[in-house]
């Protein structure tokens, strides 16, 4: 089977699944060990917040939880991304800043605003 091969729904209104560490969301997500680091970079590039995988997700702002929801998905092996709202809680310079990277990822994507 091919691991580039799926589809991920991602709701900015929901973001997260869990609300303990972020190692519980990494898995959920298919997160491979060698794309973590590179995760956790691109969500302290958008965000200016730095994190580690022990640190608790539920702490985090409504905007830094949809960055997340972000980076999860653009490092997830889904190759194909659903975003609803995205929007959601992100000022004009950290969205163009995410939707960016998202664009940049070669993955197919789709956008939808409830």
């Amino acid at each position: 089977m091919d691991n580039n091969i799926g589809f991920l729904f991602a709701n900015a209104n929901h973001a997260l699944i869990c609300s303990g560490p972020l190692w519980e969301e990494m898995l959920l997500y298919n997160i491979r060990e060698e794309d973590q680091d590179r995760l956790l970079a691109t969500f302290t590039a958008i965000s200016g917040k730095a994190i580690s995988p022990t640190d608790i997700i539920n702490q985090l702002s409504g905007g830094q939880k949809v960055i997340l929801l972000a980076c999860l998905a653009l490092y997830s092996p889904a190759s194909r991304l659903h975003f609803v709202d995205l929007k959601h809680s992100l000022d004009a310079d950290k969205y163009a800043h995410t939707l960016q990277l998202l664009q940049d990822s070669g993955k197919q994507l789709h956008f939808e605003e409830s």
